[in-house]
């Protein structure tokens, strides 16, 4: 449900309308400038994929109007300071997709492996471009927060786990000679840069090689629990696991049962290596999102609805579907806002050299963030949308904000000309 809310005057005070808007379902999940997480947003009663239009700059169309809102009056607490997150432009997003990792000195890349020297050199030419990162999930729900100034990107590793992917040392922090140890020691050296990354797990077709000498990796005794430490220090730190089907298989020659089964298996072996060291607390930080093996999908309609109405272990509903180079044909994927966004059909780039510099070359096209402040707050605003909005309305209005999306507080909203538009469930 969209809110639309019309700022008027009458006999010198200010009139707030809202107006309702049905034709899109979505729940945008935002928080606080430096909240961790939100509760996934549920999907709509029948997830199949609906097909939409793709717009260059979709914005919402005009609501229908209905009646006066009366703020409901709330006990004051201590005061909140708001800053929303704005976006002049719609927000979209590169979708980078890497593999192996190779951690030998002078070692190559190729089709489905990257070299260490070229991941560096990857992130330092994105990072100097104005990209930093956002977490996939976040992005499905609308959590979208950025630095003022930066550009979001994502960035997702397939096949996990692999231990050239991630390597704890002996201090249990990632290993230099690993994929995500690379990044993570990035990102603390360059904090505006963040540490989030997509991680697209099949634990049914691979051993974990645990033991590492002269820029080889080798599976040795005790390898099961090496793995679940990499996986719980993974998701503890915004690595987020996401299923990838247990044994990577060619979804097109398998049974709906068998692509059932092929889920089920891999959520069950994960949840299960993190029981085995205790961290079941870790398994409520699990989005349920799905990557197709091969970017290949099921050859039936039952196939693929197995694939639309899957839900994890927890419950959750599937809350996107995540394929390939140019996934509908589309460059980048869109925000939630939009109307050609689409959960089925989320396109991702095949990291490479190539790919990074033409993401670097086109950075102007990628919307960057930009921030106002909304003041102070008696009560709880999360429950006080109209508040809010006649916040926004009022830092626009006095030509401090532009027009533009303000994600804040776990709602969203479009504001042009004397117009608010609240994204809501």
């Amino acid at each position: 449900m969209l809110h639309a809310f019309r700022q008027t005057k009458n006999n010198g005070r200010i009139v707030i309308m809202r107006r309702h808007f049905t034709h899109i379902l979505l729940l945008v999940g935002v928080v606080l400038m430096g909240c961790q997480s939100v509760p996934q947003a549920p999907l709509p009663d029948n997830p199949r994929p609906q097909m939409e239009a793709v717009a260059e700059d979709p914005k919402p169309a005009e609501p229908t109007r209905t009646a006066t809102i009366v703020p409901t009056p709330t006990v004051l607490s201590e005061p909140i300071h708001l800053t929303a997150t704005v976006w002049e432009a719609l927000p979209q997003v590169p979708i980078l997709m890497y593999h192996r990792f190779d951690p030998r000195p002078g070692g190559t890349s190729y089709r489905y492996t990257t070299s260490l020297a070229d991941f560096d050199q990857h992130l330092s030419a994105l990072y100097e471009a104005g990209f930093s990162l956002v977490s996939l999930d976040d992005w499905l729900r609308g959590n979208i927060h950025l630095q003022a100034g930066r550009r979001p990107l994502i960035i997702t590793i397939d096949d996990l786990f692999y231990a050239d992917q991630i390597s704890l040392d002996e201090t249990g922090q990632p290993a230099p000679y690993s994929g995500i140890g690379r990044l993570w020691a990035f990102a603390q050296e360059h904090p505006q840069f963040n540490f989030k990354v997509a991680l697209f797990y099949n634990l049914g077709d691979k051993g974990y090689a645990n033991q590492y000498a002269n820029g080889a990796f080798t599976v040795q005794s005790g390898w099961r629990e090496a793995r679940a430490h990499a996986i719980a220090w993974s998701i503890e730190h915004g690595a987020l696991p996401m299923n990838h089907f247990y044994e990577h298989p060619y979804l097109n020659q398998l049974s709906p049962d068998e692509i059932q089964w092929q889920l089920e298996e891999n959520d069950t072996a994960l949840r299960d290596a993190l029981a085995s060291i205790g961290r079941e607390d870790l398994i409520k930080l699990l989005p349920n999102i799905l990557a197709l093996p091969y970017v290949v999908s099921p050859d039936t309609e039952a196939g693929q609805q197995v694939l639309y109405d899957y839900t994890n272990p927890e419950g959750a509903p599937v809350a996107a579907i995540i394929k390939g180079d140019n996934a509908g044909g589309a460059r980048w994927f869109q925000a939630p806002f939009s109307h050609a966004f689409n959960r089925w059909e989320v396109p991702r780039i095949s990291a490479s050299t190539q790919a990074v510099a033409d993401i670097v070359s086109h950075a102007e096209q990628i919307p960057a963030a930009s921030s106002c402040p909304l003041g102070e707050f008696q009560g709880n605003p999360q429950i006080l949308p109209d508040v809010i909005s006649r916040a926004i309305l009022d830092q626009v209005n006095a030509g401090h904000c532009p027009y533009g999306y303000y994600v804040v507080n776990q709602l969203a909203f479009y504001v042009q000309e004397d117009v608010i538009i609240q994204y809501a469930p």
